[in-house]
């Protein structure tokens, strides 16, 4: 298997060197001057002529060539402001339920869900908030902290993507976006807002949402906050979730400011603190003795400066990103007051400038971050996470070249060098990757494209698994299993080959639109990283053995998906289909995580008359039986579920700044449980809001 990813000798730490941000740099000239030079020769041949369909064109980011997704040539599933407000998401992961192929991940408590694509979760799906990389680990604590109510848009690409996005890309990207002013204000409003209140009857929670916008001249500005309280969640047979109640809050605040004819810059701050009591492990049940019940204290601080240069040229249209996030979680078990205290500090900077020559797209640019990660844990016979510092930079480039009417190549490649040092244990280790992309995209018509791609990505080893060091558990009094640091630990690759195609039809009728899009790929993953536990061991002298993270077998990962879509002047019908297979390659025993097959649909009529759009969701997951994993329970089983949603909104003509949402989620009032998550899924939600806007 062809690996992605070149490491160095560990001993390369204490050798002079080049400093690796001028190596960065002079990849991307290397990288820029290769695809200006495949531009040029590009330049000459005719453009693909422009659709004569008139066909809804949405732009999406998550490529970071800003294009229309019909040109993507990737499998992307995006959602508009209308999408998350039908919808009345409780978390990012729950936004995405109804895509091919996406699922949430971590049971029903909203603050614990991940988004899983393909098969991979956590970790191995990297996650961007208005252009900022986000990543947090530790143990089994949450991930995702962006609350659905700030939501303005969601990408969700499909596949590896570390050309465009370094490590953490194996699976896919997350790409959201947050509210700004242009999202409420029309054309000639200065000044604007509204004021939400919502009621969930499942757990008693009450949310309330209020922003405040405007723009004057060259500038726009929003402020925006909201609360979230909530009771325990009650399951599909009654019972109630214990360490369910969360109370939440936070606030958006962005000023866009234009500095001239072809300059802006936007600031963006971004805080949300969370308050409850909740396990240790929030996907599994409680238990006293090992899934501790905790109150944790939540901070989240998050800021960026954005800047954009886009002068009257085809070479030039330049952003400049600097961002900050803060994570803090601070953790006291409520059984002996053990307190414990988690924080992750980043920086970072994305350098990037889009060009166009004659008709081939260029996109190069670097991205550096650097994260600190500091741990206490209070008691003894405690793990010792490492007081760790990873620094990273990169450079990457993409080219979109046009090689007749027909034909289009797309190619990619990013260089990553990363460092991360151990400051407790005195350690440290170098490593870099090489992530190259290619796409070959064939349009026959205007309204078919057929895309055959390529894909390297890789993820590199977090300090927690190359470091980890203390108690794992106790067995006894001085029988304990510990942690041995694993500094060794190569970085997971991954390989990708897809076959996509996309189609894009009139309908019967005049305004009628028919929408068809299907995917069949194969992800070879190499030198998966997992936890293993050693021992114990009572054969003569008692060994309590020891824990670490280690890189072990290959895996193959295959399978597709399709959507469809039918428009019919006030009615749309949505249908899609996910199935996944995942194997180790030695052994041939199943991987965990993969979701079962999956079908969704959603039916949505507008009564223009009446000012209603209604709608019903339904999803299907078959019973998911490949289960033969070392770990499982052999008797686990995860049964077939049917789920059905209605929902509905309302805005009277008579007084259009009223609208009133209302959902019910799990009409059936269904008990039943995904595909390895730990605990079953909420009972029935009825879930009503008002919005005054203004």
């Amino acid at each position: 298997m062809l690996r992605t990813h070149t490491p160095t000798a560990h001993a390369a730490a204490n050798t002079p060197a080049q400093p690796r941000y001028l190596r960065a740099m002079a990849v991307a000239v290397a990288l820029a001057s290769s695809a200006a030079t495949l531009a040029e020769q590009a330049a000459d041949s005719p453009a693909v002529p422009a659709t004569d369909l008139k066909l809804e064109q949405v732009t999406v980011t998550a490529t970071r060539l800003n294009t229309t997704l019909g040109d993507a040539a990737r499998s992307i599933a995006t959602l508009d402001r209308l999408d998350i407000e039908s919808l009345q998401a409780q978390s990012v992961a729950q936004t995405l339920l109804y895509e091919p192929n996406i699922s949430a991940a971590g049971g029903p408590r909203a603050a614990n869900q991940a988004v899983n694509i393909r098969g991979l979760t956590g970790n191995k799906v990297l996650q961007t908030i208005d252009g900022a990389r986000q990543s947090f680990e530790s143990g089994h604590r949450p991930g995702y902290f962006l609350d659905p109510e700030l939501l303005a848009s969601v990408e969700a690409v499909r596949g590896p993507v570390s050309s465009l996005w370094g490590s953490g890309a194996l699976g896919g990207v997350v790409a959201q976006r947050t509210l700004r002013a242009d999202d409420f204000l029309s054309d000639g409003q200065s000044l604007g807002g509204f004021l939400k209140s919502g009621y969930n009857s499942n757990n008693s929670q009450q949310t309330t949402t209020a922003a405040l916008l405007g723009r004057q001249g060259g500038s726009d500005w929003l402020l925006s906050g909201y609360v979230r309280d909530s009771d325990d969640i009650t399951l599909g047979n009654g019972e109630q979730l214990d360490g369910s109640a969360a109370n939440t809050r936070g606030v958006l605040a962005k000023l866009r400011q234009s500095l001239g004819e072809n300059h802006s810059v936007e600031l963006i701050y971004r805080g949300a603190e969370f308050d409850g009591a909740v396990p240790s492990n929030g996907t599994a049940p409680i238990n006293p003795s090992s899934n501790f019940l905790l109150q944790r204290e939540q901070q989240t601080h998050n800021a960026s400066l954005d800047y954009r240069y886009n002068p009257q040229s085809d070479l030039l249209d330049t952003q400049v990103l600097l961002y900050s996030n803060r994570v803090s979680m601070d953790e006291r078990r409520i059984s002996d007051g053990r307190d414990d205290n988690t924080e992750l500090n980043t920086v970072g900077i994305n350098l990037s400038n889009r060009a166009t020559i004659g008709t081939a797209q260029l996109l190069f640019g670097i991205d550096s971050y650097q994260e600190s990660f500091d741990a206490r844990r209070s008691g003894r016979d405690r793990p010792e996470p490492p007081q760790a510092e990873t620094e990273v930079w990169s450079a990457y480039s993409v080219a979109q070249l046009p090689l007749s009417a027909q034909w289009r190549l797309d190619l990619g490649l990013r260089y990553d060098d990363f460092q991360t040092r151990a400051e407790n244990l005195n350690s440290q280790r170098n490593d870099n990757a090489i992530s190259p992309s290619a796409a070959l995209r064939f349009s026959p018509t205007d309204a078919l494209h057929i895309t055959l791609r390529h894909d390297r990505a890789f993820r590199a080893p977090s300090a927690e698994e190359l470091y980890s060091s203390g108690t794992h558990f106790c067995m006894g009094p001085g029988f304990c299993n510990s942690f041995t640091p694993n500094p060794d630990l190569d970085a997971e690759t991954a390989a990708n080959t897809e076959l996509l195609g996309n189609l894009e039809l009139p309908g019967l009728r005049p305004g009628h639109r028919l929408s068809l899009s299907a995917s069949v790929f194969q992800n070879n993953v190499d030198d998966f990283i997992e936890q293993i536990v050693r021992g114990p061991s009572f054969r003569g002298r008692p060994d309590p053995g020891s824990t670490s993270w280690v890189n072990v077998d290959a895996a193959t990962l295959r399978g597709g998906e399709i959507s469809a879509s039918y428009a019919a002047n006030n009615l749309q019908l949505r249908f899609g289909f996910g199935s996944t297979r995942g194997s180790d390659d030695v052994t041939g025993e199943d991987l965990s995580n993969i979701p079962a097959d999956t079908f969704n649909a959603d039916l949505r009529y507008q009564f223009t008359q009446r000012d209603i759009l209604t709608g019903l969701r339904f999803i299907h997951a078959r019973e998911q039986d490949r289960i033969d994993v070392p770990e499982l329970d052999p008797d686990t089983r995860f049964d077939a579920y049917t789920v059905v949603d209605l929902y509905a909104h309302w805005r009277p003509r008579s007084f259009d700044a009223l609208r009133i949402d209302v959902n019910v989620n799990n009409l059936g009032d269904r008990f039943y449980q995904r595909a390895w998550d730990q605990l079953p899924q909420a009972g029935r939600e009825i879930i009503i809001s008002a919005v005054l806007s203004f």
